[in-house]
């Protein structure tokens, strides 16, 4: 599924860039995202907030039905800190807000 990130500071604000991605899944509320760049040391590590859709339906209210069909995803994704963050990355936001960091229980079972 086709959807744009959206990234936001820490705790939230006007986005601050946004990428385009292809899917496999649709990203739920809590899941970290990291991305890698070609030629780039770390990663770009990120949060999801909230899924923001627009959706369109074919017909007017009254008219029928139909199958409506998806224009867009967006999924706004916090600024964090990963395992493997790019200082970059870091670097432009950190004297903002604070970061909050991924913390790993080593105990815990991995799908």
């Amino acid at each position: 599924m086709k959807a744009t990130l959206i990234i936001v500071p820490p705790g939230g604000g006007k986005y601050l860039y946004s990428l385009d991605f292809e899917l496999p899944a649709i990203p739920q509320v809590g899941d970290y995202i990291s991305v890698r760049r070609p030629g780039q040391e770390g990663t770009e590590d990120f949060i999801v907030r909230r899924n923001w859709w627009e959706l369109q339906y074919p017909n007017l209210v009254g008219e029928g039905s139909g199958v409506g069909k998806v224009n867009f995803l967006l999924v706004e994704c916090e600024l964090a800190k990963g395992i493997n963050s790019n200082p970059s990355h870091l670097a432009g936001y950190s004297d903002r807000q604070t970061f909050q960091e991924w913390s790993i229980d080593p105990t815990s079972p991995h799908e």
